[in-house]
């Protein structure tokens, strides 16, 4: 289980905060715009029922900020070609998913387009990745938003991830 939270601050950087199941925690401070990313994770990887993405590491006890290290100075985990080619594949889910959401030229043909991006990085397609799964992603990080939007400074949005 990972307890999710983004916490609104007036004027100043959104915090992500991470609540693991043994009850340690990470937080980060967030550049502006990088929450709908970081939501955008969340519906997919909850969706798609991903254990080895960022969520799903942070859980494992990877920390936020570690993520953000130049390479040498990473948890042997996260170089290269130890990260999990799920977090690859998530990475590119995500970046396509806040595209298409912010496109203002509308729905991109959304599965065409990672099968050639995945193509291109040498990374498995997921078989979880469906039509059909991929509307409920789009519905749940439409959600996601709507629910960030109506935060109040000083409030948090919280979503529980069971890993």
């Amino acid at each position: 289980m990972l307890l999710i939270q983004l916490h609104k601050r007036q004027n100043k950087p959104t915090i992500l905060k991470c609540i693991r199941a043994d009850k340690s925690e990470t937080w980060s401070k967030l550049h502006p715009n990088t929450e709908y990313h970081d939501l955008a994770h969340i519906a997919v990887e909850k969706v798609l029922g991903f254990k080895n993405a960022f969520y799903g590491l942070v859980s494992q006890g990877v920390g936020i900020s570690d993520f953000e290290l130049p390479e040498a100075q990473k948890p042997e985990a996260l170089r290269g070609p130890n990260l999990p080619k799920e977090s690859l594949v998530t990475e590119h889910l995500v970046n396509l998913l806040t595209i298409e959401q912010f496109n203002t030229k509308g729905p991109i043909d959304f599965i065409k387009e990672i099968k050639k991006i995945l193509v291109e990085n040498n990374l498995p397609y997921p078989n979880t990745l469906t039509e059909h799964t991929l509307n409920f992603i789009r519905t749940e990080y439409t959600r996601l938003i709507t629910a960030w939007k109506n935060v109040q400074d000083g409030a948090y949005l919280e979503n529980k991830f069971d890993l």
